[in-house]
């Protein structure tokens, strides 16, 4: 029995890459909660950072954890420049580091990319710097991981800053006091510790016992693909930079059986064989996945939707090249383009449609407590475009070294 998930729809041509230079994009970090901090605004020209930090006692966590990570005598060096994103003691105990003493406690192996990665050198990025388009601006940081492939130039994780009316962040922390000028460049407090990531998208999403059907969805669109045009191999690719909805494995049990129920009940006329055939393919696992079932081209339409993209402007193939956390999102219902967009032919379909619900934690500080997203196509086949039930992100900001993903608890179908 095939089933057609994309019934009545037009073909889907799917656009990955074919050159690893359209991937030199980037390589990144992690994340905490956040919770607001008021810091008088400074403005001292006369003064390094690293001074500050050594004699401000409300930053004395920070200032163990830079002097035992070998940063502090950098910070106080007036002929260098950087941006720091600096978290006070009490960003440290929102963190779940209590005292100073837990700080020199932590190997260096953790500490080290932990403080570097709060320190973008070379740069003095004021708020008024950095730009309220989506989805932010890529900022390397402090930590070093290696050289960038086949070349002699260093890898450096990156931080991404971005402003919108309702607040400043790093990543996805806010920025809870900013623009305070030193001799050698900026600070931005941060609510709380902005960390470094340590796994790729492959290797978090295939980890996770709650996605085996993503990771079969995964298998069976590459079927027949080599090097990056592969969504594996793209989520296991470091020098990348990529947003991922990736739907829970009760939300691909939801949509097979719906898809075997309704094939079968418009075969037979019997709801009851319906039901049992519905629940035999659930029960079949993601196997189903990799059967006659459904078409390889149907499941890669289905999950190249939910790849985030924009177009490359040299080829005008869209591309997985953009990093978007959940403050990054807009609070009214906004469509972002996916790896299903093309530019020629025309657009078929203006890609997915997410709404962020931001909640203020004070003046000009949010964070994001709940992201939805919307597919063109709707369940059974048919509905008004994005009339369908949203997805909504039951798990924000899983930031790995290649990008962000979201878990949301239903698949986002392209028509």
């Amino acid at each position: 029995m095939k089933i057609n998930i994309l019934q009545n729809s037009r073909t889907i041509k799917v656009f990955l890459f074919a050159t690893l230079a359209a991937f030199v994009i980037s390589c990144n970090k992690e994340l905490p909660d956040a919770t607001p901090i008021i810091y008088p605004p400074v403005n001292n020209s006369s003064g390094s950072i690293g001074a500050a930090i050594s004699s401000d006692t409300s930053l004395s966590f920070f200032k163990a954890a830079a002097t035992k990570a070998g940063l502090l005598a950098a910070l106080s060096d007036s002929t260098k420049l950087f941006t720091v994103f600096l978290p006070n003691n009490n960003a440290f105990r929102v963190s779940g580091i209590p005292s100073v003493a837990v700080v020199n406690s932590l190997p260096l192996a953790s500490l080290v990319p932990l403080i570097q990665y709060h320190v973008i050198p070379g740069e003095q990025y004021t708020s008024a710097d950095v730009p309220a388009t989506f989805p932010n601006i890529q900022l390397p940081s402090y930590f070093t991981i290696g050289s960038l492939p086949g070349t002699p130039l260093s890898l450096n994780m990156s931080g991404f800053p971005s402003t919108r009316p309702n607040g400043f962040w790093y990543n996805n922390i806010p920025v809870v006091a900013s623009d305070m000028k030193f001799s050698n460049g900026v600070v931005h407090l941060v609510a709380a510790l902005v960390s470094p990531p340590s796994q790729v998208l492959k290797d978090a999403i295939y980890s996770n016992p709650n996605l085996t059907y993503f990771k079969a969805a995964i298998a069976r669109a590459d079927s027949g693909q080599t090097g990056l045009n592969k969504l594996d191999s793209l989520l296991g690719y470091a020098v990348t930079n990529m947003t991922v909805l990736v739907p829970n494995d009760a939300a691909f049990q939801t949509l097979i059986y719906g898809l075997v129920y309704g094939n079968v009940l418009a075969l037979t006329g019997d709801p009851v064989i319906a039901d049992a055939q519905g629940k035999a393919a659930v029960a079949a696992g993601p196997i189903f996945l990799s059967t006659n079932n459904i078409t390889t081209a149907e499941v890669k339409g289905i999950m190249a939707y939910h790849f985030l993209a924009t177009p490359n402007p040299n080829s005008g193939n869209y591309e997985p090249n953009i990093r978007a956390f959940s403050v990054n999102f807009s609070a009214t219902p906004t469509f972002y383009t996916t790896l299903v967009n093309t530019v020629y032919p025309p657009q078929l379909q203006p890609g997915v449609m997410a709404k962020a619900t931001f909640t203020a934690l004070g003046p000009n500080i949010s964070i994001v407590t709940n992201l939805q997203f919307t597919g063109a196509g709707t369940f059974p086949p048919g509905g008004a475009p994005y009339s369908g039930t949203a997805a909504t992100a039951s798990s924000l900001d899983n930031h790995c070294v290649n990008g962000v993903y979201y878990i949301i608890d239903k698949v986002l179908l392209p028509q």
